[in-house]
């Protein structure tokens, strides 16, 4: 998880040098976008290690570091916002975090989840990519309509990436004290 933290980070700083200086960033977004998915995958990989066979995870991220390949030379260039990866990111992602809550409900041994770093972290990812789906879907049609409604629904956003990081931190922080 501090690899995937420090990638995006500089991915973020980068990008929003490249926004004070008035250049499109998007191509930045379907970068971002290949680094967060694979992170959280091998994440996922870590988390279900017992469950889930390796390879599985291997070619889920190569299938779909080649799909934001494609989609980024084909079909939604690099300078426009990549809907089609985002949303099919949040899809995997709300569905690999749905399995992890349904893993724990499973489990006979008792675990107290509040001191889980797994939860906290997983819980993070779940609320954010639910909350930004629909986002990510609907972005080309948002994008057109009122600066205002934009800016609204971007704020909305920022939120659910602050609300996203602040889990982390506490899924980082409860592992340190594990």
């Amino acid at each position: 998880m501090s690899i995937h933290l420090i990638l995006i980070a500089i991915l973020a700083i980068y990008s929003a040098s490249l926004w004070i200086s008035s250049k499109n960033n998007l191509p930045v977004l379907h970068i971002y976008t290949m680094i967060e998915f694979s992170t959280i995958m091998l994440f996922y990989q870590i988390v279900f290690k017992n469950a889930i066979n390796k390879v599985w995870f291997i070619a889920l991220i190569s299938a779909f570091l080649v799909f934001c390949v494609v989609n980024a030379f084909f079909i939604q260039k690099w300078h426009i916002f990549n809907t089609y990866p985002r949303t099919l990111e949040s899809i995997i992602i709300i569905s690999t975090s749905l399995f992890y809550y349904y893993k724990i409900t499973k489990q006979t041994l008792y675990i107290q989840i509040e001191k889980s770093a797994t939860f906290w972290i997983n819980t993070g990812f779940f609320i954010y990519f639910s909350g930004s789906f629909l986002l990510f879907m609907l972005s080309n049609y948002i994008l057109p309509l009122s600066l205002k409604f934009n800016m609204i629904v971007w704020q909305l956003h920022a939120f659910l990436s602050c609300v996203l990081y602040c889990l982390i931190f506490i899924g980082l922080w409860q592992r340190r004290k594990a």
